[in-house]
């Protein structure tokens, strides 16, 4: 399992580090925390790749065919670099061997009739052996092109396939991380901050202010409960409801007491009033509509 934090804009919460548990076929567990890569790029009887290559320019057919690099997690616990001479689109395991799909160049651009531009890729397919090598140049392996359709194809028959059982919930809980009183009391403030002003959220440039969403009114932000369990309710009345409150609660950590940012947690709170896309009042209880 790879864990890839989510960001806030907020610089008042510390930045996120990418982490990864490989939980054997035994139930052995084997934490992994010093993740240098960010986005995932499949997975090999060799590990997790990943890697923290930045997407090259479209239109830079060098920026193409620059050495990158991509991190291979081993179970074990160990990692070890890979270097190639293109940038890798993903990897998987099929039925005859791991591969690696690499993009081959730079994509074609077409200009359509009525403007904006389309960008079509080739891939590169690489067999790789029980051995990863340190370098991979497709000028020196053998390849096979193909394009995007053939690649979701292949994609397409390596896919997971649903059990036929439901899995069983497991009862092994996480385990805490540690946060300090102050990242935690920075955490539950962010959230607070995303519903300040609710009542008078947007500004005229005649000085008049206007709710969030049209008909709210009344609003209150409240954080409930201790971490790692903190909430944040936001209730207000509106007439989609006339005979009581609508609330949205958001969970302020995890299971594992980590931070879960509220990053436009508004903003999506003012698309789903604005869209009605919302309960039926019917199933209201003690006057509160949970949205």
């Amino acid at each position: 399992m790879f864990y890839r934090p989510d960001e806030s804009e907020d610089p008042a919460l510390p930045d996120g580090k990418p982490a990864a548990v490989h939980i054997a076929t035994d139930g052995q567990i084997t934490r992994f925390t010093e993740v240098r890569g960010h986005q995932p790029l499949g997975v090999t009887r060799h590990g997790l790749w990943v890697t923290a290559d930045a997407f090259p320019k479209l239109d830079d057919p060098s920026a193409w065919q620059q050495p990158r690099h991509a991190e291979v997690l081993i179970p074990g616990g160990s990692s070890r670099i890979i270097t190639t001479d293109r940038r890798i689109a993903f990897v998987m395991e099929t039925d005859t061997s791991p591969r690696l799909i690499l993009y081959s160049g730079a994509p074609a651009a077409t200009t359509a009739r009525l403007g904006g531009t389309t960008y079509s890729y080739r891939y590169a397919s690489v067999a790789l052996g029980d051995e990863l090598p340190a370098e991979i140049n497709i000028a020196d392996d053998r390849f096979e092109l193909f394009d995007e359709q053939e690649l979701l194809r292949a994609m397409g028959n390596v896919a997971p396939r649903p059990l036929d059982v439901a899995p069983i919930e497991s009862p092994i809980p996480w385990s805490l991380i540690h946060l300090s009183t102050a990242e935690q009391n920075a955490a539950v403030a962010s959230t607070l901050r995303e519903f300040d002003h609710l009542a008078s959220y947007w500004h005229g440039q005649d000085g008049r202010t206007s709710p969030l969403s049209r008909g709210l009114g009344d609003p209150r932000v409240e954080p409930v409960g201790e971490w790692p369990h903190t909430r944040v309710e936001v209730s207000f009345t509106h007439p989609h409801f006339p005979g009581g409150r609508l609330r949205r609660t958001l969970r302020v950590f995890d299971e594992a007491g980590r931070v879960r940012p509220s990053m436009y947690a508004s903003i999506h709170l003012m698309e789903d009033l604005d869209t009605s896309a919302l309960p039926d009042p019917a199933n209201a209880h003690n006057g509160v509509l949970d949205i």
